[in-house]
């Protein structure tokens, strides 16, 4: 039996005196609430229902039942007991509100839409009731219906400019150039002083081919304001139409020029010239005078200079054209990564270790977070012979690279321990750079630069010859014609006392550099010596 009927008859225990039917209800009916606020949902519908067979009619144990019922995800059910309370309660709002959006859940779009218009003529002044309805319409394109809407809207609040612009919109998508024109001049005639909407005449006349009359109302507003962006705007666009060059071009100048364009539309203009020139692949000559004389009055520069450069680049001008707009841009902006990187790589390409260091120095200053700029840093002074200076900067490059997510983080780990090795080992400073190239190889453990110099530097100090000599052969066996290599492995040989084997390989260096034609260096011609003398000896 449901608990329904137990806690029933424990009310008629306790209570014997209440027999009339409303107080019965009225009990059952704050029990139910009692139970729905303490989430008790399964007791309440029970109580609820009970209520509904003790008082049919009763359209807020209905409406409370619905509540629940959409709680316990029983669409169906829920939306019954809406429907008993409207047709109960016809011109009950809120009733009538729940059951559009029931219907709305259950994608019942045409009821939830008769629903709303129903409420649209029993609520003609809740503006809401008309938004709703709007809003539907509008899924539906129905746009004549949405005119309707907005008409209703206006007679209710008055006529405002945000309403004849949104019916403007609705005939321009209706195709009904007859009434977005009507439309259009009603708000010139509401707004004198606002010159857009008379520009917009003239647009309408342009798309209705009427070109005279177009440039008729044009030149009415230019007259009255000829710096009116909006009529700028139209005019460039008019003459482009009509394959006007010169004047396309002193139109669009006097718009892109314009001190009350806001700079972010600006921008885009110039964006979208710079695209069609690129695709069209036109001549750079006339756009970058007019990228020099927005840049005259331009108030915010930075994304106008920074258009300007990309444009450059990309038609390969010359680096010395584009540094200019390069260094205004990190004047600008001293963090401006694209503007640094992109007279880093003019400066790489130069050979300009001096450039390199100007370039990046500020960067590293500024502690940006990209670690090519400490690692070309730590280049520039390696070639400057700048030591510390140069293993500083590969530091700050490593300590960089532990957040970085530069898609060449390991080789640029490679080369900064490598170089480290090498400037750790010229400082005098073995063990650092022995750390040094032991890191490296964990990045790259077949680096044949790094295993070459390695191998040396123990050989240098008659240190873990084994491991020089396994080094240095791997090195060898990806180029098996260098020369330096080759040297490196010989005197490798040399200290573990192979010296038949060490004059061999040498031997081979020998043929190698007068093949080559290269000169011998004062370590290679010692080792030479040291060799044969003692492979003489024997």
């Amino acid at each position: 039996m449901r608990r329904v009927i137990f806690i029933l008859s424990l009310w008629v225990l306790a209570v014997p005196m209440l027999q009339a039917q409303g107080v019965k209800f009225d009990y059952i009916f704050e029990e139910a609430v009692r139970q729905k606020l303490a989430n008790n949902y399964d007791a309440a519908i029970d109580l609820f229902d009970y209520c509904c067979r003790l008082n049919p009619k009763s359209g807020a144990a209905l409406y409370e039942l619905a509540d629940l019922y959409r709680y316990a995800k029983c669409d169906s059910l829920s939306i019954d007991a809406l429907e008993k309370a409207c047709q109960l309660f016809p011109d009950n709002y809120w009733y009538k509100n729940s059951l559009m959006t029931r219907y709305s859940e259950a994608k019942r779009n045409e009821d939830a839409q008769r629903v709303v218009e129903e409420m649209a003529q029993q609520f003609p002044n809740k503006s809401e009731v008309l938004m709703m309805l709007l809003g539907m319409y509008e899924h539906n394109n129905d746009y004549e219906n949405m005119v309707k809407v907005l008409d209703k809207i206006e007679l209710k609040e008055g006529k405002s400019e945000q309403l004849s612009m949104e019916k403007f919109r609705l005939f321009l998508q209706m195709k009904d150039e007859k009434r977005a024109f009507a439309e259009m001049e009603k708000l010139a005639e509401e707004y004198p002083n606002d010159l857009r909407y008379q520009v917009v005449i003239g647009d309408l006349y342009l798309d209705a081919g009427k070109k005279e009359e177009a440039l008729k109302q044009f030149h009415a507003v230019e007259e009255k304001d000829p710096n009116n962006v909006t009529l700028l705007l139209s005019m460039s666009n008019f003459y482009q139409m009509e394959k006007e060059d010169s004047l396309y071009q002193q139109y669009l100048t006097r718009l892109l020029t314009n001190p009350s364009l806001d700079d972010a539309t600006r921008t885009r203009m110039m964006g979208v010239l710079v695209y069609e020139n690129l695709n069209q692949n036109a001549d750079s000559t006339q756009l970058l005078t007019l990228f020099d004389k927005v840049l005259e009055k331009s108030q915010e520069k930075g994304g106008i200079i920074e258009l300007k450069v990309r444009y450059m680049v990309t038609k390969k001008m010359p680096s010395e054209e584009v540094k200019p707009y390069l260094m205004k841009m990190l004047e600008l902006d001293p963090e401006n990564d694209m503007a640094r990187q992109q007279l880093l790589a003019y400066a790489i390409e130069a050979n300009d270790t001096m450039g390199i260091v100007a370039v990046c120095k500020p960067a590293v200053d500024y502690k940006v977070a990209d670690p090519v700029f400490y690692y070309y840093l730590g280049v520039g002074y390696f070639q400057l012979d700048e030591k510390e200076k140069a293993v500083e900067a590969f530091r700050g490059g490593l300590e960089r690279l532990e957040s970085s997510t530069n898609e060449n983080k390991s080789q640029l780990y490679i080369n900064m321990y490598a170089l480290m090795g090498d400037l750790y080992h010229s400082m005098g400073q073995d063990e650092e750079a022995f750390q040094a190239y032991d890191s490296c190889l964990v990045y790259k453990q077949n680096d044949a630069m790094v295993l070459n110099n390695y191998a040396y530097y123990l050989s240098l100090k008659k240190k873990d010859l084994n491991r020089a000599e396994e080094m240095s052969r791997q090195a060898i066996e990806q180029e098996p014609d260098n020369a330096t290599y080759l040297d490196t492995y010989a005197w490798v040989l040399f200290q573990l006392k192979r010296y038949d084997e060490a004059k061999e390989y040498m031997d081979k260096v020998v043929e190698l550099m007068e093949e080559g034609d290269e000169e011998m260096s004062d370590d290679i011609r010692e080792h030479i010596q040291q060799i044969n003398k003692k492979t003489k000896k024997k």
